[in-house]
């Protein structure tokens, strides 16, 4: 039997605005081209798993409008089970603002929308689903309640969990322990620590900290500068792909979801990371969160070209 991939999230219509640089407060700029997106970070790290070959399972709240209707069938199409797809009579559906500038920075405005009622019952009618889960992945677009509830159904059913903290929250110190994979971004990580990022040394630092409160292991993804995993048996630096960036918006989902993928192929860990380096570098490539996301062949070419691999750093 196919092990399982159990993704809770979010899901997000995007609005991308190109414009050509981030402006300042008060200022008026011109955007040079909108594009619509389906999006959202719960979505984007499932439908990665499912194009990297994964037995993959969503659970999502839509609301109850055109946009939720599109992306409904869009979900479906993508080869996820519609009975996990759950939709809100009230609230509308989830949506994003992406500022992106021509270096493909971002930065983003959420509205949680129907995301927001993802509920802890929702889940407990949904049980069913969970018998047999290998693998489980969330984020905190949702209820941190649901988030709760979620890591703790996965670990009864001894599910590696993988947490990616965002948008930063404070989490409960009975939370942490929870987590196999913690996965946040530099920003993320300074957020939640409170260690202000000034080189390798505070990364480090960073790593250890989750590792007290009792993560089992750490991974910091640092953009152009690669990534840092820590656990209590090692530790390694791992530089980035170097590509050509066009939209860096769903880089971290890319990375999240071919995380989950490879380690449900009981790869060694410095191979399931390569593999997540380089979903989340060809998820830059192209403009669009989930039209970047990489199938599983084109990952593998990628891979094929490129070589990379752990780096020494003081």
């Amino acid at each position: 039997m196919r092990k399982k991939i159990l993704v809770l999230g979010n899901s997000n219509v995007d609005f991308v605005f190109k414009i050509p640089r981030f402006h300042h407060p008060g200022e008026t700029i011109l955007a040079e081209s909108l594009v619509t997106f389906f999006g959202g970070k719960g979505a984007n790290q499932a439908i990665t798993a499912k194009r990297l070959g994964g037995n993959v399972h969503f659970i999502t709240k839509l609301g109850n409008d055109l946009y939720g209707k599109s992306y409904r069938h869009h979900l479906i199409k993508n080869g996820l089970d519609q009975k996990l797809i759950l939709k809100d009579k009230k609230l509308p559906t989830g949506m994003a603002v992406i500022e992106l500038t021509p270096k493909g920075e971002n930065r983003i405005i959420a509205f949680l929308g129907a995301n927001g009622s993802l509920s802890v019952n929702d889940l407990k009618r949904l049980e069913r689903y969970w018998k047999g889960v290998d693998v489980f992945v969330t984020q905190l677009e949702i209820p941190f309640s649901t988030v709760e509830k979620g890591l703790k159904m996965a670990k009864e059913q001894g599910a590696l969990t993988l947490l990616n903290p965002s948008p930063p929250v404070q989490l409960p110190s009975h939370i942490l322990p929870l987590v196999d994979f913690i996965v946040p971004n530099e920003v993320e990580a300074q957020l939640l620590t409170g260690i202000k990022w000034k080189g390798d040394r505070e990364i480090r630092k960073m790593a250890e900290k989750f590792l007290d409160q009792g993560v089992k292991n750490v991974v910091i993804t640092l953009g152009s500068n690669g990534l840092f995993l820590k656990n209590r048996s090692e530790e390694f630096w791992m530089e980035a792909f170097r590509v050509n960036v066009v939209d860096t918006t769903a880089a971290g989902d890319a990375f999240l979801g071919a995380l989950a993928s490879g380690l449900i192929e009981n790869k060694p860990i410095q191979e399931v990371l390569k593999f997540a380096n380089g979903a989340g570098a060809l998820a830059t490539t192209k403009l669009g969160a989930q039209p970047s996301l990489p199938s599983r062949r084109d990952l593998n070419m990628f891979l094929k070209r490129i070589e990379v691999g752990k780096t020494k750093r003081s």
